[in-house]
């Protein structure tokens, strides 16, 4: 660990976060599912919400209409959105728990590693 001042610190830094979120990405689309989740269920059950609102309080044409326009299941701009989202939390909790293990182990210099493998 060479001490770096000014740019050239910040310039190291950021790439090493860069580096480990690129690599959270990357193990979020390979090895956790990427963007997929089953979230039929929610979809599902926001829609029996809303019949069920809609029983209740006699919802007019119009806005029944506007519903079915912006549905929970046909929407690309909601599922396009809920898909990036999915993927920002899978990459965030890899960044969180790589963050974590780095910090939790102690520095070993490489004289010290050497002699521990």
């Amino acid at each position: 660990m060479t001490e770096h001042a000014a740019v050239i610190f910040v310039f190291f830094f950021l790439a090493e976060y860069a580096s480990i979120v690129l690599i959270c990405i990357l193990n979020a689309i390979l090895f956790i599912g990427g963007y997929l989740l089953d979230y039929t269920i929610i979809f599902n059950s926001l829609n029996y919400l809303f019949y069920f609102f809609n029983n209740i309080f006699m919802f007019t044409e119009v806005q029944e209409k506007m519903f079915h326009y912006f549905s929970f299941e046909t929407s690309p701009l909601l599922e396009g959105l809920v898909s990036g989202l999915i993927i920002g939390i899978k990459s965030c909790i890899m960044v969180f728990i790589f963050i974590w293990v780095r910090a939790s182990f102690p520095r070993i210099r490489f004289d010290q590693l050497m002699s521990f493998s």
